[in-house]
C-alpha cells in the first residue's frame, strides 16, 4: 500500500510540473517547470475552479480537463508571480497540459457565460475559453489561446494594454468602454495577425494596438462594407491609433513595411504613420489624420484624382501616377 501511495504522489507531481510549468511558447513570465503549486490550483471541476480564481485562490490555476459551468466567473485578487512578493503582480489561467520538455500535450476548454478579469496582469494560455470576457484590470494577456466570445474592456487604457501573442485569438468582437466596437480579428498586435486581417478573409476595420513591423510586402484586398453592413457602402479602414469613449485619440502607432498595395475600394488609413511606399490600385483612397513616410503611387490618373487627403495628413515622398 505504501508503494501504491508513492506512485500516486509521483503521478501527481508529474501533473503539477507538466500542467503548471512554463510553456515553450515565448512566455515572458516563465513559471518555472519545477515550481510546486498547491493542489487547489489543479482544477477538475467548476467548484474548485471558482475557488481557485477568487481572491483567496492561487496565482496559477491549471485545468486538468474540460470544465463547464452555468455560473459567471470572476478572477480577482492581487497575486505575485510564483507567489514571490518581490516579483511582479501576475495571474495565470493555464488551459493546457505539457510534458517535461514544455511541449503542449493537451488543450482544454473552459465554458462559462461570463468571465470578469479583476486581477492585474492576468493571462489565459494554451486552451479555449467559451463565453464573454470583461476586463477591469491592466495587463490582460492572451497567449496561444482562444476566447470564443466577445471581449469587453472597461477603458481604452485597458484595451491598449491588452497583449495577444503566439497565435492567440478572439472569435467575437472587442468593445471598449461600451463605445468603440471592432471585430476582434482586426485588433492587431503582430505582423502575422495584420497580414491575415488585411486579406480577403479579413475584416472591414483593422486596428493596431501597438507599432507593427514586417519585412513582407502588404496587400489590402477584398470587398468589405462599412460596419459589415451590406446595405452601407464599400469601405475598408486601417486604424493606426487608439481612442477613448469620447473619440479622442489617446495613442498613435506606426506600421512599417516595404510597401502597401491598396486594392479594397474606398479604403482609408487613419490616425498613425505608415513607413514605406503605398501603391493604390482602386478609387477613393483616403488619408485621414495620418502620415505616409514614403511615396504614394496611383495606378492611373482617375485613381489619383479620387484621392482624398484630410485633417492635415502628410506624405514625405512624391505623389504620382506609377505602377508597381
Amino acid at each position: 500500500m505504501k508503494f501504491k501511495s508513492l506512485i500516486v504522489l509521483l503521478a501527481l507531481s508529474l501533473v503539477l510540473f507538466a500542467g503548471c510549468g512554463s510553456s515553450d511558447n515565448g512566455d515572458d513570465n516563465t513559471d518555472g517547470g519545477n515550481d510546486t503549486v498547491t493542489a487547489a490550483s489543479l482544477v477538475e471541476d467548476a467548484a474548485v475552479l471558482e475557488a481557485s480564481i477568487g481572491a483567496d485562490g492561487k496565482w496559477i490555476v491549471c485545468t486538468l480537463n474540460d470544465v463547464e459551468t452555468d455560473k459567471e466567473l470572476v478572477i480577482e485578487g492581487d497575486f505575485y508571480n510564483k507567489d514571490d512578493a518581490t516579483s511582479n503582480l501576475y495571474r495565470k489561467l493555464a488551459l493546457y497540459a505539457q510534458d517535461a520538455d514544455h511541449k503542449v500535450t493537451d488543450r482544454y476548454t473552459l465554458k462559462a457565460p461570463k468571465l470578469t478579469v479583476k486581477s492585474p496582469n492576468t493571462k489565459i494560455q494554451g486552451g479555449t475559453f467559451v463565453g464573454d470576457v470583461y476586463v477591469e484590470s491592466e495587463g490582460f494577456k492572451l497567449t496561444d489561446a482562444t476566447i470564443d466570445g466577445d471581449v469587453y474592456f472597461a477603458s481604452s487604457e485597458l484595451a491598449n494594454a491588452f497583449t495577444v501573442e503566439n497565435g492567440g485569438k478572439v472569435t467575437g468582437k472587442i468593445v471598449v468602454d461600451g463605445a468603440d466596437v471592432v471585430t476582434t480579428a482586426s485588433l492587431l498586435i503582430d505582423d502575422t495577425a495584420f497580414i491575415d486581417a488585411i486579406g480577403t478573409e479579413g475584416t472591414w476595420i483593422i486596428a493596431a494596438l501597438n507599432n507593427i513591423t514586417t519585412k513582407q510586402e502588404l496587400v489590402l484586398e477584398g470587398d468589405f462594407y462599412d460596419k459589415d453592413d451590406t446595405s452601407l457602402e464599400l469601405y475598408r479602414k486601417i486604424a493606426l491609433y487608439a481612442q477613448d469613449a469620447d473619440r479622442n485619440v489617446t495613442a498613435r502607432y506606426t506600421l512599417t513595411a516595404p510597401s502597401l498595395t491598396i486594392k479594397s475600394p474606398n479604403s482609408k488609413i487613419q490616425g498613425g504613420t505608415f513607413v514605406g511606399d503605398v501603391y493604390v490600385e482602386t478609387t477613393n483612397f483616403k488619408l485621414t489624420d495620418a502620415k505616409i513616410e514614403g511615396n504614394l503611387y496611383f495606378a492611373n490618373q482617375e485613381m489619383m484624382d479620387s484621392f482624398v487627403n484630410e485633417k492635415e495628413s502628410t506624405i514625405t515622398g512624391e505623389t504620382a501616377v506609377k505602377t508597381k
